[in-house]
């Protein structure tokens, strides 16, 4: 990440502090269906799951402004399309080995994956809103 890029995203961060934004972020152990932390120690198991069905990998951190404001919307999503995807969700600064394999330059990111591998043309950036995330992921199933 370049350090233009690495100081945006910590001065956001820093702003989001300061304001209290998003002061109600959820805990890191998802409650909501279909929805998994991933880790190092996981890594192996959950691409095992990509074998059986889509396994969106959401890269995001505490920090990031857009991804709070995501992080409630997909774990809705991935609840109600009823298991036809299992949502991976990564923090960055507690497993920087699986962002830097991915190859993350931007929070949030997600990355399609079906059979261990990144879906071609896969990868959303950014919170695009509720319906183009939904668009989103009807694409990614579409795949595969």
């Amino acid at each position: 990440m370049s350090k233009l890029k690495r100081f945006v995203c910590v001065l956001a961060g820093v702003l989001a502090l300061i304001t209290g934004f998003g002061t109600g972020v959820a805990s890191a152990a998802p409650t909501a269906e279909n929805v998994l932390t991933v880790t190092s120690a996981n890594y192996a198991e959950v691409m095992n799951i990509s074998r059986q069905k889509l396994v969106i990998m959401d890269f995001g951190a505490t920090w990031c402004p857009p991804c709070r404001q995501m992080k409630p919307v997909i774990e809705r999503l991935a609840g109600e399309y009823g298991g036809r995807f299992l949502l991976g969700e990564v923090d960055v600064d507690r497993s920087p080995e699986l962002s830097s394999r991915y190859n993350i330059r931007y929070l949030p990111t997600l990355v399609g994956v079906r059979n261990a591998a990144e879906l071609p043309s896969s990868r959303n950036i950014g919170y695009p809103g509720e319906a183009r995330l939904r668009a989103w992921i009807d694409a990614q199933l579409a795949k595969g």
